[in-house]
């Protein structure tokens, strides 16, 4: 689909008027076994709701405790709750690259300015997106993005959120309108699956099937340009701390010191085992595959996405009041489904993420589907405690 200037402002014309309080209008979405509701600040996901193994409904994203949080925000207090982050997401060496020879400079907003987190200072999150349409199950926001941020050309992003049985779909496109641009879109969704953050999510299960390499960083966190393999075992027999690719707890990257100074834990990017689409719309079986004993919610996520980004709420000091209770370290895990990071200062990776008018759009396609399972069976347990096999106490 070809994009013309146009058409952007037949797209502008469609959507309704935006009030001065839009930022705080909700808009709910529901099917059987999920609900959900959006904001337009940030294109964001604000409460997503399904039901634990009990059948008693969490929410199990994160926001804000209030709503009106999220359009105070400041440049220096960004939370990416549930937010579309863009125009290229993560981190960007120095804030700079180049485009046709020629080199841009975004703002230096992370590492006390060493680099560009997340598309700089009033990127995607903080915007106010317009709705274009909505319904009782599927929502879409619209932005235009003129140059701003210090990157070129115009660009039209839709952010669109569905809901079906026990699932949500999120479907991201950004048009390149006048200039070759970097576009790196992702969500920047924050979970509990227990709905409560003031709890950890050490002890739930994480498996990423597909992941048998990961992006290497820095001191800072910025990827140095190697690519390392997780499916080598150690010398002493041990498993690589993020190697993923068969269901362990998240407690056992703690030790893995790999994502940046002082940081321990998850901060990482993950690469996966599978042919690499250019914007495909297939998303392939599940991706991330992550599980709550306690509420014995499953989420299993599925993506056209080359890698994610996992990160385990390391910052989290147990001082920020949100949507699911004061947040302890470790009581979160925001999934960013995204291309390689920082791949536009990296030409030998062979990464497409500079978009030029009439060469396609970048589309980003993640799906959330949940179930849930029983409590967990742990045979040398259950067998100490009379348990069957359904994790069911025999009596």
């Amino acid at each position: 689909m070809l994009v013309t200037l146009p058409l952007v402002a037949a797209l502008a014309a469609l959507a309704p008027a935006v009030s001065a309080n839009s930022a705080i209008q909700e808009y709910k979405l529901s099917a059987p076994g999920i609900r959900a509701s959006f904001i337009p600040h940030g294109a964001r996901l604000l409460t997503l709701e399904v039901p634990d193994r009990n059948g008693e409904w969490r929410d199990v994203n994160l926001a804000h405790a209030e709503t009106k949080t999220f359009a105070e925000e400041t440049s220096s207090s960004r939370s990416y709750f549930g937010s579309v982050v863009g125009r290229y997401a993560n981190r960007i060496r120095n804030g700079t690259f180049y485009v046709d020879g020629q080199d841009y400079h975004t703002p230096l907003n992370d590492h006390d300015g060493l680099d560009t987190l997340h598309g700089g200072l009033e990127a995607y999150d903080a915007r106010e997106w317009t709705v274009l349409s909505s319904n009782a199950s599927t929502i879409t926001f619209q932005l235009l993005d003129h140059a701003s941020e210090g990157f070129p050309g115009n660009v039209l992003a839709l952010a669109s959120y569905t809901v079906t049985a026990g699932k949500l779909t999120t479907i991201l496109t950004a048009y390149a309108l006048d200039l070759p641009t970097p576009i790196l879109l992702t969500t920047h969704s924050f979970f509990n699956l227990a709905g409560d953050a003031t709890t950890t999510v050490l002890d739930d299960t994480l498996e990423l099937p597909g992941a048998g390499r990961y992006v290497m960083v820095d001191s800072i966190a910025v990827p140095t340009g190697e690519i390392a393999d997780l499916r080598s075992v150690r010398p002493d027999g041990s498993l690589h701390p993020l190697n993923y690719t068969s269901a362990r707890p998240i407690r056992d990257s703690l030790d893995a010191n790999l994502c940046g100074d002082g940081c321990v834990g998850l901060d990482n990017c993950w690469i996966f085992d599978k042919p690499e689409p250019v914007d495909g719309p297939s998303v392939g079986p599940a991706q991330v595959i992550w599980t709550s004993e306690q509420s014995g919610i499953r989420m299993k996520v599925h993506t056209n996405q080359p890698a994610i980004q996992l990160y385990d709420c390391i910052g989290m000091d147990g001082t920020l009041a949100t949507s699911a209770g004061t947040v302890v370290k470790y009581g979160c895990m925001a999934i960013e489904p995204q291309g390689w990071i920082d791949g536009i200062n990296h030409p030998e990776w062979n990464q497409r993420q500079i978009y030029a008018p009439g060469q396609g759009p970048h589309v980003n396609i993640a799906e959330y589907a949940f179930d849930t399972v029983p409590i967990a069976q742990h045979p040398d347990l259950d067998a100490a405690l009379g348990m069957g096999s359904q994790g069911f106490l025999h009596v």
